[in-house]
């Protein structure tokens, strides 16, 4: 594992080219701010400056419970909501709290890697389940001699994974309750929780165990792509008490505060009923466009469910020069052809993750790259 995290050593890429590189990795074309949220932040730039106090974080926290319930039908009590300075931060505090050198954590691969580097450096064991795209990219992890169930301290899964897409389908939230026991926490990134396409976005907090396994829960839910106000949006844990009451508690004396803006600015905007419903109407279009393009260079590209991903198998070769790993792919696209992707290794499969926030020039540019490329 590099030290430098891999999506900033991207963007160091991305900086060096001034804005000539196609971005399929990040993306480069957020979906928009409505004009009045746009005003809104200008009018109130001040609050930018200011802590927030305990009445600012409550009406987070009742907009937060509202979003729940509008989005999932998941009744939270307020104080159960933890706000958090990003996903990251909150990664970060939920392992600070709950992991030790001798505990052992379940990740996910393909899935968002941060927590899996902050679990190992709390010392915890990493154990990796590898989603197989012949599945669906379906959680398929079983219990071993090795790995007894009760063994485990953690659960950590990624739904809707980023990038594959898969969902928190019915046959994975069997296979969770299969998993589950008491003294294990199910901890779920849900960055992409609403943007789910044919199917109904569903919240891990809402299901019912089996009576005897009473696992902790814990739930991420994040909004970077859903409103792009770069450091202003803030991110929120929730959970069961046991979790969310300890992690408020560290969050007060190890983590410096949010302001009053970025509290205000996301509250503001998990109000807006409307914009994810266009968000839900614009993605899918873009996925399909990015697919189907993509196909005709000669990806071998997955279809998606959700979130603002693509992810497509690595090519044997690219530009005439033979292909030997994700990394390798990644790194000849940029060095050769300026394009920006994800590189993504598991134990028995090599993905490049290619984001649908492009735009609509950065699609033809691409076009037009196709006889260079030579993808086979």
């Amino acid at each position: 594992m590099s030290d430098k995290y891999p999506f900033t050593q991207i963007k160091d890429e991305l900086a060096k080219r001034k804005g000539e590189a196609l971005d399929f990795a990040v993306g480069s074309s957020p979906f928009p701010l409505s004009p009045d949220m746009s005003d809104w932040l200008k009018e109130n730039s001040v609050l930018g400056l200011v802590p927030g106090n305990s009445d600012d974080i409550g009406a987070f926290a009742s907009a937060a419970s509202s979003y729940l319930k509008k989005q999932y039908g998941l009744d939270v009590s307020p104080e159960l909501i933890l706000p958090t300075a990003g996903g990251r931060a909150a990664m970060g505090i939920l392992a600070a709290c709950t992991l030790t050198p001798t505990d052992r954590v379940v990740v996910t691969e393909p899935g968002y890697p941060a927590f899996a580097r902050l679990a190992a450096q709390r010392g915890a064991t990493v154990i990796v389940s590898h989603l197989d795209p012949d599945n669906d990219f379906a959680l398929d992890f079983e219990y071993t001699d090795e790995i007894a169930r009760g063994s485990l301290t953690m659960l950590a899964v990624n739904y809707p994974n980023n990038p594959t897409g898969s969902t928190l389908s019915p046959a994975v939230l069997d296979k969770l309750k299969e998993l589950a026991s008491p003294g294990l926490t199910l901890f779920n990134d849900a960055t992409y929780g609403p943007l789910v396409y044919n199917d109904k976005p569903r919240a891990l907090m809402s299901e019912t165990f089996p009576a005897g396994s009473c696992p902790d829960l814990v739930e991420l839910h994040s909004f970077s792509k859903l409103y792009p106000i770069g450091p202003l949006a803030v991110s929120f844990l929730t959970g069961s008490a046991d979790l969310v009451h300890p992690m408020a508690t560290y969050s007060e004396y190890a983590w410096s505060p949010l302001s009053r803006l970025q509290l205000a600015a996301t509250a503001r905007c998990l109000q807006d009923d409307d914009r994810i419903r266009r968000f839900n109407e614009y993605l899918p279009k873009q996925l399909e466009s990015l697919r189907t393009t993509l196909e005709d260079i000669g990806f071998g590209a997955y279809e998606s469910n959700s979130g603002t991903y693509l992810v497509c198998d690595v090519p044997k070769s690219i530009g005439g020069k033979i292909v030997s790993s994700a990394q390798n792919a990644a790194r000849l696209l940029m060095d050769k052809f300026d394009i920006a992707v994800v590189p993504l290794g598991t134990k028995d499969h090599a993905f490049l993750r290619f984001s649908a926030l492009y735009r609509a020039k950065d699609l033809e540019r691409l076009v037009e790259l196709k006889s260079k490329l030579e993808i086979r």
